[in-house]
């Protein structure tokens, strides 16, 4: 190969370098902000507020369900009943399912076996609610 040649083999290498970072640049940068930022956590009153949303979509009843089971005891020390509520806002949606609300109902009486009669209670109201 003459000298020639290889300063064009060097130049779209580095040409190839520097696209290949760009890629990986942008990619990291776009990534980045979305990780770093951190979504608000709704508080007892908020969350109740959100479910209790005519227009909320399975998927979104789905998340505030794990946002009640996730965040449960500080929940539950905002409002010494919000798992009586969160069961009665959940039942008598129109949007949810027999899967989602036994789920969450039976997640409640697992941490609170106590309040099983007061769930059956909040359960049939948000039912009855419902129709």
């Amino acid at each position: 190969m003459q000298p020639k040649d290889w300063i064009l083999v060097l130049i779209f290498l580095s040409i190839g370098l520097v696209f290949i970072a760009l890629f990986f640049i942008f990619f990291f940068k776009k990534n980045t902000p979305q990780s770093k930022k951190q979504e608000k956590i709704p508080n007892a009153k908020e969350l109740l507020e959100l479910l209790a949303q005519k227009e909320n979509t399975l998927e979104m009843l789905y998340q505030y369900s794990n946002l009640a089971k996730i965040h449960h005891t500080s929940y539950f020390q905002e409002s010494e009943n919000f798992d009586l509520e969160f069961v009665s806002i959940l039942a008598s949606h129109k949007n949810v399912n027999a899967k989602l609300v036994l789920e969450v109902e039976k997640y409640f009486k697992s941490i609170n076996p106590e309040r099983k009669e007061l769930l059956d209670k909040a359960l049939e109201s948000g039912l009855n609610k419902r129709y």
